[in-house]
């Protein structure tokens, strides 16, 4: 499946810095809301921005997936209306300079949650749940994980293949707790 079209109007929504809600799964009306932070001929990253106008740390997603995408609706005004009224500005750019178009946003998401041991939210293919923690390992073709709960607790270890990862979050309120309480839970 090309993904030339899904490209071509994302950067575009890049280079306006619009909102963009985008769909990634066909069985149900679910989008998530964010800017383009970065745009390869892979994947796109993603500053999630939440229905109440907070943002939501990024999420990277192969281009493939993304099938639809949707700009100056009601629900994305309103979310940066929230935004504007709570006195929530965009973070800061996650690159100092735009990836070539050939790099893999994926790798270099799971590279700096890995050097930087974050927990991340995982989204595997086939899989309702998300996996979270932090990535022990970054082999070639897989990733080790060192699970963590909600509640901060670790959890065991898990290994994931790479390929069928869909998704990778980080940055975010969710992550963020998990590791303050992780934090506290190994003082």
């Amino acid at each position: 499946m090309s993904t030339k079209f899904m490209y071509e109007r994302l950067l575009k929504c890049q280079q306006e810095q619009k909102l963009v809600a985008i769909y990634t799964a066909r069985e149900a009306d679910y989008f998530e809301a964010g800017y383009i932070e970065a745009l390869t001929a892979s994947d796109v990253m993603f500053r999630a921005r939440r229905a109440d106008g907070y943002e939501e740390g990024f999420v990277v997603l192969p281009l493939e997936m993304v099938y639809r995408i949707e700009i100056d609706t009601a629900f994305l005004k309103t979310a940066e209306l929230l935004a504007k009224q709570l006195g929530q500005p965009r973070s800061p750019a996650f690159f100092d300079k735009a990836p070539n178009k050939k790099h893999s946003l994926f790798e270099i998401a799971v590279d700096h949650v890995y050097q930087n041991e974050e927990i991340a939210g995982i989204e595997i293919l086939g899989d309702e749940a998300q996996v979270a923690g932090i990535i022990a390992e970054n082999d070639y073709e897989g990733l080790e994980i060192s699970l963590v709960t909600d509640e901060g607790r670790p959890d065991g270890t898990c290994w994931i293949k790479k390929e069928d990862i869909i998704a990778v979050r980080f940055g975010g309120s969710v992550e963020q707790d998990m590791m303050r309480k992780l934090r506290k839970q190994t003082r």
